[in-house]
C-alpha cells in the first residue's frame, strides 16, 4: 500500500513549501529562466538553481535552449516535462460521477463518466471505482504512470477517515472511499470537498499568482477559500458552508423568498420560484417548454431567460440578488480581492451575475466592495474534477 501521505492535513516543510513556488511558477510560466524564477518567487538564484538541477536530474524539468540576453551569458530556458507523472481528479456529484486523468499541466488526456447510484455507500464506491477504472483504462497509461487520485464530493468531509456525510439530500457515504480506491488500484487517493476543488482548480488554473484572497461560491451551497495560494480549510478541515444548519421561518433571517442564510438548493430555488409565477397566472415561455410546471428545470429558465423572457429573467434576478447577500457577508469578513461563481449558475450569464454584483454594492463596505471582482467560473462542467486534479498536481509539486 502507497503511504505518501498525500492529501493529508499537514503543515508543508521549508522545503516542499518551496519545491511548491518554483514548480508552479515554471507551470504558469511554460517556458521561463531561472533569473525569472528567482524574481518571482523571491528566493535566490542559488537555491532555485539548486533545485533545478534536481528537478531535472529527475525529469520533472526540461532545457530547451537559451533565451535571448542584453548582455553577457544567455539565461537558460527550462520548462516543465507534463508527462513526468499523472493524475486522476474525481467530481463525485450529485447527480453523477465524473473522473478526468491529466498530466502535470492539467491536460485531460481521458475522461469518464457515469449516474451516481441512488442506492447505499457500497454501491456509490462501486461506481467511484468504475469511474477511475475506465478512465485509466481510456488513456492506455499503465497504473504505475498515475501519482495520485482526488475524489471530491459535496457535504462535510473527513479526510482521515475517507468519508462523506451528505448535506444536500443525497446518501451519505460512511465507508472509506480513499482506502478502498487505494486497495483497488494502489495509487495514493485522498477526498476533498468539491467547493473546495473547484476553488483550487480557478485560482491554478484561471487566476493570476498574485490573487491574494479568492473565494469560489459553489452555487449557494458551498464556498472554497484560497489564501495567498494555499487552500483554506479551517480548524477541522470543513469551512465553507456558507449556510445555517437548521431553516427556520420564524427566526428574523428571511430576505424576500428566500433565507439569505439558510440552507438552499444548487439551483437557488430558482425553479420553484418560475413554477409558482406560473402557477399564479404569469405568462411565461416555459410554459410552451414543458408539459407541466412540475417539469420545470433550471436549464429551463435558464434558456427561456435567454429568449428575454420577463418571468425567467425575475426570478434569476432575485435568486441573483439573494446569493448576493450572502456573498457580501463573506467580502465584509474576508475581504477578497475576486469572488467566483460557479457550480453551474453561472452559465446564466450576466442576467445573474449583474444582480449578484449590484446586492454586494449594496450590502458589503464601500471599502471591501469597491475592490472585489465578481467573476463567473471558467472551467466549466469539469471544474470539480480538474479541481481535484490540480490539487493532486499541489502534492506531487510539493513531495516531488
Amino acid at each position: 500500500m502507497v503511504s505518501s501521505g498525500y492529501g493529508r492535513e499537514s503543515v508543508l516543510s521549508d522545503h516542499e513549501r518551496k519545491n511548491l513556488a518554483i514548480l508552479e511558477v515554471i507551470r504558469r510560466g511554460k517556458t521561463i529562466s531561472r533569473t525569472d524564477i528567482s524574481r518571482l518567487t523571491g528566493l535566490n538564484i542559488v537555491t532555485v538553481s539548486n533545485y533545478i538541477n534536481d528537478y531535472i536530474t529527475k525529469g520533472l524539468i526540461v532545457e530547451r535552449g537559451y533565451d535571448s540576453s542584453t548582455g553577457g551569458r544567455r539565461p537558460t530556458i527550462i520548462e516543465l516535462n507534463p508527462a513526468y507523472t499523472h493524475v486522476v481528479g474525481v467530481d463525485l456529484g450529485i447527480k453523477n460521477i465524473k473522473a478526468v486523468l491529466t498530466d502535470l499541466e492539467a491536460n485531460i488526456i481521458a475522461t469518464a463518466g457515469k449516474e451516481r447510484p441512488k442506492e447505499d455507500a457500497e454501491s456509490i464506491i462501486n461506481c467511484i471505482t468504475g469511474v477511475v477504472e475506465e478512465v485509466i483504462k481510456t488513456s492506455k497509461l499503465d497504473k504505475s504512470k498515475i501519482k495520485g487520485i482526488c475524489v471530491a464530493a459535496s457535504g462535510l468531509i473527513d479526510k482521515e477517515a475517507g468519508t462523506v456525510h451528505s448535506t444536500v439530500g443525497t446518501a451519505s457515504v460512511f465507508l472509506p472511499i480513499n482506502l478502498s480506491l487505494e486497495r483497488k488500484f494502489n495509487i495514493d487517493t485522498f477526498i476533498e470537498n468539491d467547493a473546495t476543488a473547484a476553488a483550487y482548480g480557478e485560482w491554478a488554473l484561471s487566476l493570476d499568482l498574485d490573487t491574494k484572497v479568492m473565494l469560489y461560491m459553489y452555487s449557494g451551497v458551498g464556498c472554497g477559500i484560497v489564501i495567498n495560494g494555499e487552500v483554506f480549510r479551517g480548524a477541522t478541515g470543513v469551512a465553507g458552508e456558507t449556510s445555517l444548519k437548521d431553516h427556520l421561518e420564524q427566526t428574523d433571517l428571511w430576505i424576500g423568498k428566500l433565507s439569505a442564510l439558510g440552507p438552499w438548493a444548487a439551483h437557488l430555488g430558482i425553479p420553484e420560484d418560475v413554477k409558482g409565477r406560473i402557477k399564479g397566472g404569469a405568462d411565461s415561455k416555459v410554459s410552451k417548454m414543458v408539459k407541466s410546471p412540475d417539469d420545470i428545470t433550471l436549464e429551463t429558465v435558464f434558456k427561456a431567460a435567454k429568449e428575454n423572457d420577463k418571468v425567467s429573467i425575475e426570478a434569476i434576478e432575485m435568486a441573483g440578488n439573494t446569493l448576493g447577500i450572502r456573498i457580501a457577508f463573506l467580502v465584509n469578513l474576508l475581504n477578497p480581492d475576486v469572488v467566483i461563481i460557479g457550480g453551474g449558475i453561472e452559465q446564466v450569464g450576466s442576467v445573474l451575475l449583474d444582480s449578484v454584483r449590484r446586492a454586494v454594492k449594496r450590502w458589503a463596505f464601500e471599502e471591501m466592495a469597491e475592490a472585489v471582482k465578481i467573476i463567473p467560473a471558467r472551467l466549466g462542467d469539469n471544474s470539480v474534477a480538474l479541481g481535484a486534479a490540480t490539487l493532486v498536481i499541489r502534492n506531487v509539486f510539493s513531495r516531488v
